[in-house]
C-alpha cells in the first residue's frame, strides 16, 4: 500500500511537471499557423526548411525576409543595415509589410493586424539593433549608473551581435534578448523569462 502510494504521487507529479513543460512549446503558441490552410498543416515550414534554405542567412530560413524602411528613434533605418539578423527575422512577419504565408518562395496575402504589426515606426517602442547599441559607443553621460556592464547583463534574455557599417560587431538589444520565438519559457507575449516584478527590464536597467 506504502508503495503504490508513492507511486500515485510521483506519476502526480510526473504528470504535472509534463503538463508545465507542454505549455512551453511552439505547438502552444501563437507561432503554431498548423490550422491555417497555408500552412499545409506544418509547424516549422512557415519559417524554416531542411532544402534550399535562403541562402546567408541562419536557421535554414524560408520565410521571405523584410527590406523595409523604418523610423527609427535615432533617425532613419534598414532591415538590412540597423538590425541585428534575429531582430530581422522576427520583422519579417512583424512590421507587416511582408505576409505571414510569404515563405517557401511564394507570395502571401495574410498579413499580421492588431497590436502584432509594430509597423515601420518604431519610434514608440524599446530600441532595438543600432539604436540599442550596448554600451553605446561612445558613452553619453547618462549611461553610467542607468544601465548594468554588459557582462551582468542576465543568460537569460542574452545581448546579441550586430555588425555595423564598417564591418565591426557590436552587442546590441534585439528582439530575442526578450521573446523567445518557439515558446520555450511558455511565458506570456512569448518572453523568454518571468517579467515578474519587472525582472526582464532590470536585466539591463538600474532603477
Amino acid at each position: 500500500m506504502q508503495f503504490k502510494k508513492f507511486t500515485t504521487l510521483g506519476s502526480l507529479v510526473a504528470a504535472g511537471l509534463c503538463a508545465a513543460l507542454a505549455s512551453g512549446q511552439i505547438v502552444n503558441s501563437d507561432h503554431n499557423f498548423t490550422s491555417q490552410g497555408w500552412s499545409g498543416g506544418e509547424i516549422c515550414k512557415p519559417c524554416h526548411t531542411p532544402h534550399h534554405a535562403i541562402a546567408g542567412i541562419p536557421r535554414l530560413w524560408n520565410h521571405e525576409l523584410t527590406t523595409a524602411n523604418y523610423t527609427m528613434h535615432e533617425g532613419p533605418g534598414t532591415a538590412e543595415a540597423d538590425f541585428d539578423y534575429r531582430s530581422r527575422l522576427c520583422l519579417s512577419c512583424h512590421d507587416g509589410t511582408v505576409a505571414l504565408d510569404s515563405f517557401g518562395g511564394q507570395s502571401g496575402v495574410t498579413f499580421l493586424t492588431g497590436d502584432k504589426n509594430l509597423g515601420t515606426d518604431f519610434e514608440d517602442d524599446h530600441p532595438v539593433g543600432s539604436d540599442a547599441l550596448y554600451p553605446p559607443d561612445p558613452q553619453p553621460t547618462w549611461w553610467a549608473g542607468a544601465f548594468h556592464d554588459p557582462a551582468d547583463v542576465p543568460s537569460s534574455t542574452p545581448l546579441r551581435d550586430w555588425v555595423d557599417g564598417n564591418g565591426v560587431t557590436q552587442q546590441v538589444v534585439s528582439c530575442t534578448t526578450c521573446h523567445e520565438p518557439h515558446n520555450r519559457g511558455g511565458w506570456d507575449s512569448m518572453l523568454r523569462t518571468s517579467n515578474a516584478g519587472s525582472a526582464i527590464c532590470l536585466g539591463c536597467h538600474i532603477k
